[in-house]
């Protein structure tokens, strides 16, 4: 008798973490058995109520043995303090010893309202914007700081003067429309604004650093949990194209 290749590697996880060996499990039963449990998801407010209720919705109508608990906050959580099994981030990808997979592209605009133009002018370099009053992320790494590259891919940077400071997303624009401050936005949160006409995009000429994803997130084990292999497979699938979010390879997602 010889050993399939599922023993062999059942028989090499059986001095591991209990996790490991129900991941391994749920995996050698795929094909056999639908996903089931509890699946804890945590994303960004503005973006989830935008581009993932449906996503979501889908996936608890396909896999109905699979609780789904999908909570939307500005808030920053610990993944595996508080018990997710997966969160979606917005950003640079930061070194966490956390698995990301990277959903989609993401670039930073800096945009303004026409009030704000008629006041302050319309800046075409970052030169322009120093002193002007601006609506600043609170949960920034670097701060109250605009980082850019040009055409001739120089990299430089501006200190922004905020007005106001804020993590929440929806306030951002709020303050943005207003005419507050210039603010440098998502581009799924201002590229409909800025067609319309009610945000207008700054500085258009340089590509604003560093570059953003937006990224599933999930602890680091050897084999991911098929409920939530299944949940990044309708995310990667279904991830709305707004006609500015690109994935990776720079296709438009389906």
């Amino acid at each position: 008798m010889v050993l399939a290749e599922a023993g062999k590697q059942l028989y090499d996880t059986l001095n591991r973490g209990d996790d490991e060996i129900s991941a391994l499990l749920e995996k050698l039963a795929e094909g056999h058995e639908r996903p089931s449990g509890r699946l804890r998801v945590n994303a960004p407010m503005a973006f989830g109520e935008r581009f993932l209720v449906r996503p979501i919705a889908e996936y608890a109508a396909l896999y109905p043995d699979v609780v789904v608990d999908a909570e939307f906050t500005d808030k920053r959580v610990h993944l595996v303090e508080e018990g997710y099994d997966l969160v979606i981030r917005i950003g640079a990808l930061e070194d966490s010893g956390l698995i990301a997979k990277r959903l989609c592209d993401c670039p930073g605009l800096v945009c303004a309202s026409p009030a704000f133009v008629k006041k302050y002018g319309l800046p075409q370099t970052p030169e322009q914007l120093e002193g002007l009053p601006s609506v600043v992320y609170s949960g920034a790494s670097s701060g109250p700081l605009l980082t850019y590259r040009d055409t001739a891919g120089r990299d430089g940077s501006l200190a922004m003067r905020p007005s106001v400071y804020s993590n929440s997303l929806g306030m951002m624009l709020a303050a943005t429309l207003q005419g507050i401050g210039y603010a440098r936005m998502p581009v799924f949160a201002c590229a409909g604004l800025i067609q319309s006409g009610a945000l207008i995009q700054l500085i258009p000429d340089y590509q604003i650093t560093p570059e953003m994803g937006i990224y599933a997130i999930y602890p680091d084990k050897r084999f991911l949990p098929l409920k939530v292999r299944k949940f990044i497979e309708i995310l990667d699938k279904r991830l709305p194209d707004t006609g500015s979010i690109k994935k990776p390879d720079g296709s438009a997602p389906a």
